[in-house]
């Protein structure tokens, strides 16, 4: 599935000072999801699509891309891309 997102283009998303890549390219693909998806999309179907057999690496994900401002979510638990 990864590799078919790979040709959608998404929003620059800002980078944080972090010595895990592989967290960083985790936040990428969130964000690439955010872009391709439909609008509104429960947190935590984003989390499972993200890390389905380590659901914390996702929410820290989505964690990463509300703290970067790319990102909201609402009080029923459904995220806005805003960036």
């Amino acid at each position: 599935m990864a590799d078919r997102l790979g040709f959608y283009e998404s929003s620059h998303v800002p980078e944080v000072g972090s010595d895990d890549t592989a967290e960083e390219e985790l936040v990428q693909r969130a964000a690439t999801l955010l872009s391709v998806m439909p609008r509104n999309q429960l947190r935590a179907t984003i989390e499972g699509l993200l890390s389905p057999n380590d659901l914390a690496r996702g929410h820290r994900a989505i964690d990463a891309l509300i703290d970067r401002a790319f990102a909201i979510e609402d009080e029923t638990g459904h995220l806005r891309r805003i960036a």
